[in-house]
């Protein structure tokens, strides 16, 4: 089952110009990533922190996810900064790996800015383990459109994390073209909503 969802960010934040900034070498251009990445997910209503780095056992960020209605459950993340290259099956099948050391109410999240090949998705699609795929943008969608901060633009999940998030519903919106200038009319940003209502944004930051 696919699901797509975005969130929209008050302004581009400091982790998004850096990951531009193209002096910044490969290493820290992914614990940039990192960061943005937890950021979106904390504005969802998580409450994560960054655990990448040596011994992290494949693991970039960890924490709880509190949906409507009080539904909690931990999330272990990783995330793959690459400018065009997608994210093959290699990936999934080493994730696996790490979700099979974690205990059973964790939902796992692979989060990659370039988004994930075919193969990729179907893999996730076939694991007894709960994995959700989120493509979150970074440079390569900051050059097409600057003033548009909507940076997650896809999320997929399997049977297994149904029982973690399968009452998201998610909605596509086309952005308004009158207010917006150099912006290609296909592009659209994507709502996740619970209860028919936008997931509300976590403002404690």
């Amino acid at each position: 089952m696919f699901r797509l969802v975005a969130v929209a960010t008050p302004r581009i934040c400091n982790a998004q110009a850096a990951i531009r900034r193209r002096c910044i070498s490969t290493v820290e251009s992914g614990t940039t990533y990192e960061n943005y990445a937890i950021s979106i997910f904390n504005r969802l209503g998580a409450r994560l922190e960054r655990t990448g780095g040596a011994g992290d056992n494949g693991i970039d960020f960890r924490g709880l996810w509190t949906l409507p209605g009080q539904q909690q459950f931990y999330l272990v993340g990783q995330c793959k900064y690459y400018e065009r290259k997608k994210i093959g099956p290699s990936v999934i099948r080493e994730w696996e790996g790490v979700m099979s050391r974690q205990e059973l109410d964790t939902l796992g999240i692979v989060a990659a800015s370039s988004g994930f090949t075919p193969s990729c998705i179907q893999a996730t699609l076939s694991s007894i383990y709960p994995i959700a795929l989120v493509t979150i943008e970074g440079e390569s969608l900051l050059r097409r459109c600057e003033n548009i901060e909507d940076s997650i633009r896809g999320f997929v999940w399997n049977k297994a994390a149904e029982a973690f998030i399968g009452n998201l519903v998610v909605a596509k919106k086309h952005y308004d073209l009158c207010k917006l200038d150099h912006v290609d009319p296909a592009m659209y940003t994507l709502q996740l909503l619970w209860d028919g209502q936008p997931l509300p944004l976590n403002t404690r930051q």
